[in-house]
């Protein structure tokens, strides 16, 4: 069985999640030792999630770029399956909260990505690549499943919203995060993008392109 964290409390949680000395090499790192999946309520899952979006500053008041770009990995990730990131598609949680959710993320571009020359561990490129590959290699389907195609929209109002942010490696997150989401609107929303009168650093800029011939990682 594992780790209980039915009763926890959201401190209780973040020290689960955030609380351990960083490894080196990926295979070492603490949660591919866990033996089971963590134990948590689908409806609080979300909740922690988006209070931990929302209140993201309290992450680098008590945590290192380290350890919470080895605990977003976790929870997206390495180890973000059934108890955390899945609950994004769990029709048992009211769909109010899930959106609110999905859409708390760019907040943690703006309080705690953005503030680390390394994109907090690369988590600012490569967060969506874990959030919407399930779209990219036809897990989901939003032709057929209604769950499927409004999770995906709610993805793309918050990708466009990061595409606001003048910060290079929000945009190149959320450009990355528009190839991964496959929704029938990402080309769009990225020649939008490429289009406007904004300043974009030229390296953004080919990489937007990259994606529209669908030529990224």
């Amino acid at each position: 069985m594992g780790p209980n964290l039915l009763d926890a409390t959201y401190e209780q949680f973040l020290e689960f999640v955030f609380d351990h000395y960083p490894e080196e090499e990926v295979d070492d790192r603490w949660y591919w030792k866990l033996e089971d999946e963590v134990q948590i309520a689908p409806r609080r899952a979300i909740e922690f999630l988006t209070r931990m979006f929302i209140a993201s500053a309290q992450l680098l008041e008590s945590y290192t770029p380290i350890q919470i770009a080895e605990g977003l990995h976790y929870l997206f990730g390495a180890g973000g399956h059934v108890p955390f990131r899945d609950q994004f598609w769990n029709p048992d949680v009211p769909w109010p909260e899930r959106r609110k959710c999905i859409l708390a993320i760019p907040r943690v571009y703006e309080v705690v990505l953005e503030g680390d020359p390394d994109g907090v561990g690369g988590c600012a490129y490569m967060l969506w690549d874990s959030i919407a590959y399930d779209y990219y290699c036809d897990n989901r389907d939003p032709g057929k499943n209604p769950e499927d195609a409004r999770v995906q929209d709610a993805m793309l109002e918050a990708l466009r919203m990061m595409l606001r942010s003048n910060h290079p490696q929000t945009q190149r997150g959320a450009l990355h995060g528009l190839g991964h989401l496959c929704h029938r609107e990402s080309n769009a929303v990225i020649r939008e993008f490429l289009s406007s009168e904004r300043a974009l650093e030229p390296d953004v800029r080919t990489y937007g392109a990259q994606v529209l011939e669908g030529h990224f990682q």
